[in-house]
């Protein structure tokens, strides 16, 4: 039966809004009037009244049934769950600020024949600031972790703890205590590339090179981001040079070159390429490289002629080579002085 057959067509919309408490004032008022002397719209609107009335009950009685099906304990560690992944992501962040701060301090510390020269363009981390915030999300994570009886990640955040025992740093320096934090930040997110590349990185500059560069290989098979990628690979080429072996380090620097992103900053690595090149014995390839340098970065000659003018293995060699001293002079005047 349809429930507005006998309804007055001009007041169907009217009865629906009355209904719904829609109406107000004259409209109000005209619609009760007339439903009171209608027969068909009285009927009208007392079936729209019964099923806006059913409507209601069924409601209430699905949500009877959805809050009885709630398993709140379940409930309960999904939303642990969640937040405690959104402090392990922060944890782990802040593990690598640090590991990176003090890896940096390392290397700036070793002795000159194993200090690595690194470009960074990040502002230096306060680290006193930083290790009280780690030890607050590193609290926060733990209760976390209990309260939704999370075991693995209560494991490894006891572990976590030992990083601010103060006599586990007695008589250790900064490289130890940056690998110390990277190796945690990897433990708690394995992906983290960051932190891998550092954590290569201090290993390099500890002349552990073997174990270098199996974290630079891994970065560069398995890395999420191009730049990190292309940086691992850049770092293989320099473990390369420091083992003698300039071909493979040429090769290295020129697949980084050719897969930088347009607006790359390339400076950098055509000086390595320069470098390595004259290292190899392709003395045209560093030309052909100096040459690029000079069009793409004019107004950063005079900075790239300084460094090679200090570069004393350069030195020696031109000293011992004046036929080579000479060819570099004629074509590649603007960076060698006459």
């Amino acid at each position: 039966m349809n429930p507005d057959a006998n309804a007055c067509r001009d007041f169907v919309i009217d009865i629906n809004a009355f209904v719904d408490e829609e109406l107000v004032g004259d409209d109000l008022a005209r619609v009760m009037g007339h439903v009171q002397d209608c027969d068909g719209c009285q009927d009208y609107m007392d079936a729209l009244r019964d099923l806006s009335a059913a409507h209601r009950v069924a409601t209430a009685r699905i949500d009877e049934e959805v809050v009885g099906q709630l398993d709140p304990r379940g409930l309960f560690t999904s939303i642990t769950r969640d937040l405690l992944e959104e402090k392990q992501g922060a944890l782990a962040r802040l593990f690598y600020e640090l590991g990176k701060a003090y890896v940096l301090i390392g290397n700036r510390e070793a002795d000159p024949a194993d200090r690595q020269t690194v470009a960074t363009t990040s502002r230096a981390l306060d680290v006193r600031s930083a290790e009280s915030k780690a030890r607050r999300t590193l609290n926060e994570a733990e209760g976390l972790a209990s309260a939704g009886q999370h075991e693995r990640a209560s494991s490894l955040f006891k572990r976590s703890r030992r990083l601010f025992g103060t006599s586990r740093w007695a008589g250790s320096g900064a490289l130890a205590k940056g690998r110390a934090y990277l190796e945690e930040a990897l433990a708690i997110e394995p992906e983290l590339d960051e932190a891998r590349l550092y954590l290569g990185f201090q290993h390099h500059v500890a002349d552990r090179l073997d174990r270098a560069r199996l974290e630079f290989r891994k970065v560069h098979r398995d890395g999420r981001k191009l730049e990190h990628r292309l940086m691992a690979l850049h770092w293989l080429g320099r473990l390369h040079a420091n083992q003698g072996d300039y071909q493979r380090a040429v090769e290295c620097d020129e697949e980084v070159l050719r897969n930088q992103p347009s607006d790359a900053d390339l400076f950098p690595y055509l000086m390595n390429l320069v470098v390595n090149s004259i290292k190899a014995g392709r003395v045209d390839d560093s030309c052909r490289h100096l040459e690029t340098l000079e069009e793409r970065y004019p107004t950063r000659v005079p900075q790239a002629r300084s460094w090679l003018a200090d570069w004393s293995w350069l030195n020696g060699l031109l000293a011992r080579n004046s036929n080579l001293h000479d060819d570099l002079r004629r074509r590649a005047p603007a960076f060698f002085a006459v």
